[in-house]
């Protein structure tokens, strides 16, 4: 398995992206919404998940650990595939979706493409109080409440935290989002 890539980016065509890595160009599926933080020709750490099925070898990449595990643990429930993971964590940080799944917000999840309310009503069943990503939660919801606060709009905030270190002080982390654009 591929648990970690470092390459540069060569190509992006959303949902797939070529990062290069010492020559070698890997062919990895991502969400929507990191190709925001993805530039041509500069250097990028992936965190992947490999899935091999049939004859084919499945990459799929994440900017930070967070949306790898919600990613794993979306795919761990029956009838939920890659894709609609990916449509999932397209739409909602992992801190985000986490909430919906423990305010059992079959509305808000079912809203996304590929999640009907029956695999919404599913997803609930089998990840409520189980979400091992939650952990993080507390600092990143201080920080998009503070950059909220600061006049950004609550996906303004999100899309500047996205790819930022989970484990930096809340006010680097404000600091450093305002910088991102």
């Amino acid at each position: 398995m591929i648990g970690r890539l470092q390459g540069r980016v060569i190509e992006k065509s959303p949902p797939y992206f070529i990062l290069d890595v010492s020559g070698i160009g890997f062919f990895i599926q991502s969400p929507l919404n990191i190709f925001d933080h993805l530039e041509l020709d500069k250097e990028v750490v992936v965190y992947t998940k490999t899935i091999i099925k049939e004859e084919e070898i499945f990459i799929y990449g994440f900017l930070d650990r967070a949306e790898l595990q919600a990613f794993e643990e979306l795919t761990s429930v029956p009838g939920v595939g890659p894709k609609s993971a990916l449509a999932l964590l397209s739409n909602f940080h992992p801190q985000e979706l986490a909430r919906a799944i423990e305010e059992e917000n079959i509305e808000l999840l079912s809203s996304i493409p590929r999640v009907g309310k029956k695999l919404a009503s599913k997803i609930i069943l089998e990840l409520k109080g189980k979400l091992s990503f939650v952990k993080e939660t507390t600092i990143l919801t201080q920080a998009i409440n503070a950059l909220c606060s600061l006049g950004l709009t609550r996906a303004e905030a999100i899309t500047r935290l996205k790819g930022l270190p989970a484990d930096l002080p809340l006010e680097e982390m404000v600091r450093q989002a305002l910088r991102n654009r």
